[in-house]
This record gives structure tokens, sequence and C-alpha cells, in this order.
């Protein structure tokens, strides 16, 4: 599908593309490198010295939290539920007014690394089982941002990588899980070609991520999140002027029912498997707001600033450049349905018989007769309608882009290679910290050098990416993989946001509602005809098809969360509060602003000469911890709030004028 006339050279890339490249590839190993000599200390490698302004945070939050899978999941998801696949990024954006509210509570912290906090509120043992959780999570983020990257460089060289794998015939080691056995193996299968691009994509952020810390992985997000725009909205104006303008999403609607419709309807449902309804949204939510906060970067998106407010500017206005990115990649979605599946699609038209047939499946699937096939032909355009939407974009660059310029694709590939580059480094960074101060330090080898504090940090995080290697061989598609990085971090983070608003919340608390959560998540996810058998649930709960039996995701999320909700509060009824001076010491600390080159000697500690106290909400309350609002907190929420409804009236303006 190759549509350019240029002359291409290695993995179909023109000479333009690959000088892009190399200029990108020099930029950021030469700061990781300069950055060296900024790391003297701990705190220089985990949180960048604390030596940030608000426009160093923004980009730090809009990169370290703006993956390039998130783009293609969100395209894929418009693929396959229309203009209802913005859920999948969107889900975030009703959290998103309450980072300007919890950004200078994690700052007031003055925490390395979130499991200081579990060990400040806590104790001990609570820091190590959020270390082994957070960095758990942290190998999830990265093998989801890396098999989504390596999806779309493959798409890009044309499917070039595919062929090299071919030839090459490498067996690598993979992950399994079975699910009528209902066991974990690992298993042998040949590298896929775009492994060959995950890889490349490993050896770079290592690199500057190990050299220079999270104060290389800042600055190398400055110029990373520039490009990361510039990918968002690349594409955008071109795949239009090949559809013929944004007029056509209207004219060309009825290619696939319920396109423009913001929630997807139970018919269209019934062919993806999955309803995205505004309860599943709510539930997406509700699990992405109890996640956000605890995830092993955040503690830097909000602490590395100079002050509380850099922290806060940088999480809230980061977060709202993504999600006006977001829409971009939605609407190149539609357009790309248009594309493809029009009478002019490149596959319809190809001479290649692989790409018409792709297209007769694609259409099929959106077809009333697609439901009348056997299960074995549904399969089958299952598979290639599920690979088609996660290579989507790529595809179509590679077939847009060269006709427009040359170099396009090079400057294409090095804001995706940004994009995932400056999530990658700052989990790998951060959760390197997690293990360093919070499990090496503090359990195993204790009273070392700063120097060798500093290494065992570079080494463990060049192992949790290994291990996010191994991981991304168990992902089937992008959202199966996105399912999963929303869903990771909720059990724990539920600890957190009562942690710091409600003194009777515990450590049996901690413990029991992270286990019962994970144990219920577990149980619905894998073991589903087991409970199905019971008739305990509701049928309306689960899918069935023919021996399959399968707990619709919005369900899924419902019990595990309201299980470890639920399970939480009863115990810190029933158990002991923690004790006062513990809990004087925390609630001193969150409630005392943070000062202009304040000095603190360790973690989760106050200055010699502290800011006074804040008042709290509920002064009378002996339980409720919440800091009294003052007007920049309600302005900026407010404001924060306008934000999301003007995104929303945008998404839907631009839907019902297109």
């Amino acid at each position: 599908m190759i549509l350019a006339a240029e002359k291409t050279l290695w993995l179909g890339l023109h000479t333009a593309d690959w000088i892009v490249l190399a200029l990108y590839f020099v930029v950021i190993l030469a700061i990781g490198f300069w950055s060296i000599k900024k790391v003297k200390d701990m705190t220089d490698f985990f949180m960048g010295g604390r030596r940030f302004g608000k426009i160093f945070m923004m980009f730090f939050a809009f990169g370290s939290g703006t993956s390039s899978e998130q783009a293609i999941s969100v395209v894929a998801g418009t693929w396959r539920a229309g203009l209802a696949g913005i859920w999948w990024q969107f889900l975030w954006l009703w959290a998103t007014p309450f980072y300007w509210i919890v950004a200078p509570i994690m700052r007031r912290m003055r925490a390395l690394t979130t499991a200081d906090f579990f060990e400040t509120r806590f104790n001990g043992p609570t820091a190590v089982l959020y270390s082994f959780y957070g960095i758990a999570i942290s190998i999830t983020f990265i093998a989801g941002g890396l098999f989504g990257t390596g999806k779309m460089v493959d798409a890009l060289t044309g499917n070039e990588l595919d062929r090299i794998s071919i030839e090459a015939n490498i067996m690598v080691p993979a992950a399994q899980w079975d699910a009528a056995e209902k066991t974990f193996s690992i298993t042998e299968r040949r590298l896929q070609g775009y492994e060959f691009a995950i890889l490349a994509v490993t050896v770079m952020f290592v690199i500057y991520g190990m050299a220079g810390g999270l104060g290389a992985a800042i600055i190398t997000d400055f110029i990373q999140g520039i490009l990361t725009i510039i990918f968002s909205f690349l594409l955008l104006p071109f795949v239009f002027y090949q559809i013929g303008g944004f007029g056509e999403l209207h004219k060309q609607a009825d290619l696939k029912k319920g396109m423009l419709d913001l929630f997807a309807s139970d018919e269209l449902a019934a062919t993806m498997g999955e309803p995205i309804t505004v309860f599943y949204v709510f539930m997406l939510s509700v699990t992405a707001l109890a996640g956000i906060v605890i995830q092993p970067h955040i503690m830097g998106v909000c602490g590395a600033g100079k002050t509380e407010y850099e922290g806060r500017f940088g999480f809230t206005v980061g977060n709202f450049l993504k999600r006006f990115c977001t829409v971009a990649w939605t609407f190149t979605g539609l357009a790309c349905i248009i594309w493809y599946m029009g009478d002019n699609s490149p596959l319809k038209t190809s001479p290649d018989p692989a790409d018409q047939a792709i297209y007769q499946s694609l259409r099929m699937k959106a077809s009333p007769e697609y439901q009348k096939l056997p299960a074995e032909e549904k399969a089958k355009i299952d598979t290639t309608d599920r690979n088609f939407a996660d290579q989507l974009f790529g595809l179509a660059a590679h077939d847009i882009l060269p006709t427009i310029a040359p170099g396009l694709i090079g400057l294409l590939l090095a804001s995706l290679l940004a994009a995932v580059m400056s999530t990658s480094d700052a989990q790998m960074i951060i959760s390197s910290g997690l293990f360093t101060e919070n499990i090496y330090r503090k359990c195993i080898v204790k009273d070392r050098s700063q120097r060798h504090y500093l290494w065992v940090g570079r080494l463990s995080g060049l192992v949790i990416v290994i291990l996010a290697l191994v991981l991304q061989t168990t992902f089937t598609d992008i959202i199966a993989a996105l399912k999963v990085i929303v869903k990771t971090p909720a059990c724990i983070g539920i600890s957190l946001w009562f942690g710091i608003s409600w003194r009777r919340w515990n450590v049996v608390s901690v413990w029991t509602s992270t286990v019962t959560g994970i144990l219920v998540w577990i149980a619905v996810a894998f073991y589903p005809d087991v409970i199905y058998k019971t008739g305990f649930l509701p049928e309306q709960m689960f899918k069935v098809d023919g021996t399959t039996v399968k707990m619709l995701d919005v369900w899924q999320m419902f019990s595990f969360m309201g299980v470890a909700i639920l399970s939480g509060i009863i115990v810190s009824f029933l158990t002991p509060r923690q004790s006062k001076e513990k809990l004087d010491h925390f609630y001193t600390l969150m409630h005392t602003p943070v000062t202009l080159n304040e000095v603190i000697e360790s973690p989760c500690t106050l200055p010699k000469d502290p800011a006074p106290v804040g008042k709290r909400l509920f002064p009378n309350s002996k339980d409720i911890e919440i800091p009294k609002p003052t007007f920049q907190d309600l302005s900026g929420f407010i404001l924060a709030w306008c934000a999301v409804g003007a995104i929303i009236y945008l998404t839907k303006y631009l839907s019902e004028v297109a």
C-alpha cells in the first residue's frame, strides 16, 4: 500500500526520513550525557533536584503521561466504536480537575517516591507493599507503551519489519495465559517484526535515562512534548484531504453504524464485545481517578517543581494539553474509516490480493451479515479487524505522508519515539527509585554511599525494562493493553485517597483493600466461568459465547473497586487507628505549604523554618483532614471543569458539523 513515487531506502524510508531520525537521536543522547554532571545524589537522580519551573513541569506532565500507544489506542478504538472510541483516553478527562487539588498535597509530602508517603502515613511494610506494586505498575505501563509503538513503527515501514523477522527467524521466550487450563506458561515463539522496533526504542531511553535520571527525562520531555503535539496533529489535515474534506464524515457515516455517536449503542456493542455506555465511562473514570495518583511517576510530576504551584500547573495544564490531542487522534481515526472503507480505499484499489482480502473483511465486519456468519469465520474477521485497527495510524501515515513531502515519515517517527520514550524513561527512573530507596536501601543493604545507591538505581531500572519487554509479549491488541494499564494501579490507589483525607484509614485498611481488590480482579478476569456457574450474580454482567464466559469490563471494575473500598472501610472501624504522633506528623506535613528554596534533609520532613500550617476544611472533625480550599484552589478547580465542558462541547460540535 505504498502510494509514494519517491525511491525509498532501507525499511521503506526516504533519505530525508533517516536524516530527521538521526538528528533526533543525537540531540536526545547529548542531553542524557550532559545531564550526568547534574546528578550528585539521590534527589538529583530521582527528583531532578526540584529545580524546574511551570513550562518544564507542564511538558514533563504531558510527556510522561502521553505515550504513542494512547494515540494508537484511540485511533484503534475509534475504528471499532466510532466517535465513542474517544473514551479510551477521555476516561481520564473527569479526573483532570482533581489534579489541581491533589498536586499541592503530593508536593507537600516532600517525598522522593510514593512509597515514602506510605511509610510516613502508615508504616514500613506498607511502603514495601507499594514499592513492589508500583514497580509492577511501571512494568505494565512501559510494556503497553512499547507494544503500541512497535505496532505503529512496523506499519510506518510498510511492514518491512515483519518481512525481516520472517527471514531472521529468531526464537524468543514468551509468556502465555491458557484460558482453558487457567495457567501461565513460558513458551517459545518467533521474534515479531514490531519487536525489532521495541528493542531499538528501549536501547535509546535506557541509555539517557540511566545516565541523567529524572533531570534528563524532564529536559528531554520538553523537546519530546513538542514533538508529541506535532505527532498528534501531523496526519490530521492530510487524511481529511484524501477523503475530500471534513464534510465527508457525515456523508459517509453509514460505512459504520453509529460512527458519530459519542456513546456506543447496544447494537454496535454486540459487534465490538463491550458497550461504551455512560455507566462504562463512569466506571472507567472512577478507576482511573483512583489509580492516577498512585502511578509511580506522579510523585515526580507533582514534586520536581520549585514550589507546589509549579507541580499543580504542570500536572493540570499538561494533561489538558493531552486531552486536546485526544480530539485530534479521534478525528484522525474517523477520517481513516472513510479512507480505508470507502469506495476509493487504497486497500480496494491495491493490486495486492492480500490488501483486497483485508478490505472485504473490514466491510463484512461492519455489515449486518456479519452476525449471521459461522463462529470460525467470525473469529478470522475479528482477528483481521483487530490487527488492522492496531496498525491503522501507522498505515495511514505510510500511505499518505510520503506523497506530501520527503522527511515527514521521519518526523512522525521521531515524534512517535518521543511520545513513548518520554513515558518509559520516567517510569523506569521512578520505579528504580522505589526499589533502591524503599526496598534495597531500607531492607537489604543499609548505610552505603550515594554513589553506590545511584548505580543500584540505574541497574534496577534496566531489570525493570527487561521485565516490561517480557510482559509485552502477552498483549494481544492495543485496547487489551490499555485495559490492563487502567486497572493495575486502582486497588492500592484507594489507600492514597483515603490516607490523605481520613485519619481512620490504617495499615490494616491498606493491606485489606489492596489484597481483596486484587483477588477479586483475578477472580472476575480469569475465572468468570466459575462465578457464572454459581448463579450468584445476574446474567447481564456476563457475556456468554458458546462455552466461553467473560465478565463484562464495566462489571469487573465495579466488582473489584467496590469490594476494595468496602472492605477497607469496614476494617478501619474494626481495628485501632495509627498512633496520634504518627498521624499528627503526617497531617502537619500535608497542611504546611512549600516555600521557595526550602531545604529538606530527608524525605517527608519539614524544613527548619516551615511556613505556617494551613487551616482544615472541617476544623471540628476528629477524622476528616481535607485542607481548607484557598481562592487559588477553587478558581483553578472551577476553570478546570470549564475546560472539561469545553473539550466535550468541541468534540460533539465537530462531530455534528462534519
